[in-house]
């Protein structure tokens, strides 16, 4: 038997109260009884006043919290690229004791491609944001400045403790360890209209690129021509050295 019915059949009622309460639909639970013992008695049907739920003002209400923009006008571009003549080339230039590793000439193709398309250069000068471990360090990109110069810079930032992640630049460069796994997809950093993520394979001879932008700052054609133009430059290294 159903404990509510059960409780219900325990309560002690008139029948004209019982006939009240289902014809005003009320549960004889919530009544109260003044009659002897408890009993329900037609007065209290009569006398129920349902509790009234909370009336809310339309301004007390808090607005529906809006859609996030951020996701929409993020546009993600990958590409693979060549490293064949740029590793032949770096070994050339080792054996003649000039030494440059793949960061040097990521961050030199990074502002020649800024320079070639200045509609990707958002914050002023070009600049780029080296990111390195719980940290980043920003490199003016002045297209009169030597590869030799730009890598004497990024050494000694890698001695220096300064964290410029408050900087805002045009774009932040992440050189992640030689992997056969790539990322699909990665965020983008505050302060930067675009971030772009190189994943070399493990035999070192291609990269993957991957560059989100904010299409709010840098527009998806400019991103991909900014993309298409770092490509270029690296598979064709002997621009990046002069």
């Amino acid at each position: 038997m159903n404990a509510v019915v059960a409780q219900t059949r325990r309560l002690a009622v008139s029948p004209y109260a019982r006939r009240l309460a289902r014809e005003r639909a009320l549960p004889l639970e919530a009544l109260r009884g003044s009659g002897p013992g408890g009993r329900i008695l037609a007065a209290d049907v009569r006398a129920f006043v349902p509790v009234a739920a909370p009336v809310v003002s339309p301004d007390a209400v808090a607005p529906a919290a809006p859609l996030s923009l951020a996701a929409s006008r993020i546009a993600a571009f990958a590409t693979s690229v060549a490293l064949g003549a740029l590793q032949d080339l770096l070994a050339a230039l080792q054996s003649t004791g000039n030494v440059y590793a793949i960061d040097d000439v990521l961050l030199r193709a990074a502002g020649r491609a800024l320079a070639e398309i200045p509609e990707a250069a958002k914050v002023g000068a070009a600049s780029v944001a080296l990111e390195l471990a719980g940290r980043q360090t920003v490199f003016a990109m002045i297209p009169e400045m030597s590869l030799t110069s730009l890598r004497a810079m990024r050494l000694a930032a890698l001695v220096d403790s300064r964290d410029e992640t408050e900087t805002p630049t045009d774009l932040s460069l992440r050189l992640l360890p030689a992997s056969d796994v790539r990322p699909m997809m990665m965020p983008l950093l505050a302060g930067r209209a675009m971030r772009l993520t190189v994943s070399l394979n493990t035999a070192g001879d291609h990269a993957e690129c991957l560059l989100v932008a904010d299409t709010a700052s840098v527009d998806e054609a400019t991103a991909a021509a900014w993309l298409a133009t770092l490509k270029s430059a690296i598979e064709q290294p002997l621009r990046l050295f002069v």
